[in-house]
């Protein structure tokens, strides 16, 4: 019993402090992916980084504007010198370093958006707690948001906006602190006579694709700013799952063309086929305040205002689908979110793939949850009329917190039906909220 009343108020305290600007691990190794907001660029790297020495080795490939590419870079700051490496034909070009070396960190001057937790703290394995944070890029005039582990500060995701290029987006994964093979972070032995081409110091990611180079700059400066569980469980073949079947969480959503950002509150019962929204959000540059009550075996959807104490009652017109991979989705892969060095630094989670079909055409979409609960951790839907949509599912638990808000409230009892005339509007669905 005292043991338990020590570990409650070690928690109380941990849980009470404020998350402060901090410096990821001074040798790291992992991957990461990186896309724009007008789809012409989409890699995946590994990478290794020693903050120690001022070194980082990149194994990139990737597309760009539909032209595949790979390359092999060694950074050395101190030296400013960077390696274009070709293993296979055990050639290398030396060209001198414009870059200054930034450490893996979030700047002092960054603003604290909030914590959240990816996935569910219902148990463990299930849930990744994180920070946001934002700035602006100096000297670039645009601005980012950059998500780091609370524990650990490894980093997670880094959005960064540019007034030319538009959004990036760069994701990390299986993060790891340590270097396995310091040896890679040295010149391979052909490169040992190669001589320092006599040009402008060379801006790495301004060198060849203007564009492409400018959103792998993003990329580098990303890098720039659980544990015993997950050793034994690696092995396992994902499969494909049902989330619980109640559950209460938060969501984001956002679209690519940047007319939609929006924030809710949900409820979910897979059993009852109910789903509670409360959101709020911009669309078009107009705000927008809704309370909205999905009742599927009803097949009707309440809009309701508790301020005035007023309902809007309207027809439902989808079927419920349970949060859930679909049987014919594909496995993308495995990855861990954050780090697996460490007790509360990463997530395991499984990314799948598929297409949906819908009445006015086929949707693709890529859903990711934990590999632990089945928890939803983000969803990217894209259709030909609406372009990418991204969902971030956080501070997800399992079982309903309120379970009397998935009713309708009693003022909504003489609510009249409203029907749509003929050649009018078509039903309310789950999509067309947002």
């Amino acid at each position: 019993m005292r043991a338990l009343v020590v570990l409650s108020c070690f928690l109380a305290a941990c849980i009470a402090q404020r998350p402060r600007p901090c410096y990821s691990p001074a040798l790291m190794s992992g991957a990461l992916s990186v896309s724009t907001q007008n789809e012409k660029l989409l890699m995946y790297a590994k990478y290794m980084y020693d903050g120690l020495g001022e070194r980082i080795r990149i194994w990139e490939m990737g597309k760009y504007q539909n032209q595949s590419f790979t390359e092999d870079v060694l950074l050395l700051y101190r030296e400013g010198a960077m390696y274009q490496i070709s293993e296979r034909n055990r050639t290398c070009k030396k060209l001198p370093l414009k870059d200054d070396f930034q450490p893996m960190a979030v700047p002092k001057d960054a603003t604290l958006l909030g914590q959240v937790v990816l996935g569910s703290s219902s148990a463990p394995g299930q849930g990744l707690l994180v920070n946001s944070w934002a700035g602006d890029v100096p000297g670039q005039g645009g601005k980012y948001i950059m998500t780091v582990t609370e524990f650990g500060c490894v980093p997670v995701s880094n959005v960064v906006q540019n007034p030319e290029y538009g959004w990036t987006v760069t994701s990390f994964f299986d993060n790891v602190v340590g270097i396995e093979d310091p040896g890679r972070l040295n010149p391979p032995d052909f490169c040992q006579n190669a001589v320092m081409d006599k040009v402008e110091p060379v801006d790495f990611f301004r060198s060849e694709l203007r564009e492409a180079a400018s959103v792998r700059q993003t990329a580098m400066r990303s890098l720039c700013l659980l544990g015993v569980l997950l050793g034994g469980c690696l092995a396992q073949t994902p499969e494909r799952c049902t989330s619980p079947s109640l559950m209460t969480g938060s969501m984001s959503v956002s679209s690519q063309s940047e007319k939609l950002t929006a924030f809710a509150t949900y409820s979910y019962d897979a059993l009852g086929q109910r789903i509670l929204l409360n959101e709020v959000g911009s669309y078009n540059n107009k705000s927008f305040h809704f309370n909205m009550l999905l009742l599927y075996r009803e097949g009707l959807a309440y809009k309701i205002n508790y301020g005035n104490r007023t309902c809007c009652k309207k027809l439902l017109d989808s079927s419920f689908h349970p949060l859930a991979i679909p049987k014919n989705a594909s496995l993308l892969g495995q990855v861990v979110l954050g780090g697996s060095s460490g007790p509360g630094q990463g997530v395991l989670v499984n990314t799948w793939e598929g297409q949906m079909h819908l009445k006015k055409g086929t949707a693709k979409y890529m859903s990711t949850v934990t590999q632990f609960g089945c928890i939803p951790v983000s969803t990217l839907f894209h259709t030909d009329w609406t372009g990418w949509i991204v969902t971030s599912f956080f501070n997800n638990v399992i079982g309903l917190v309120d379970p009397q808000s998935l009713n309708p409230p009693d003022f909504c009892a003489d609510a009249k039906l409203e029907v749509e005339v003929e050649g009018g509007a078509e039903p309310m669905s789950f999509f067309s909220l947002f």
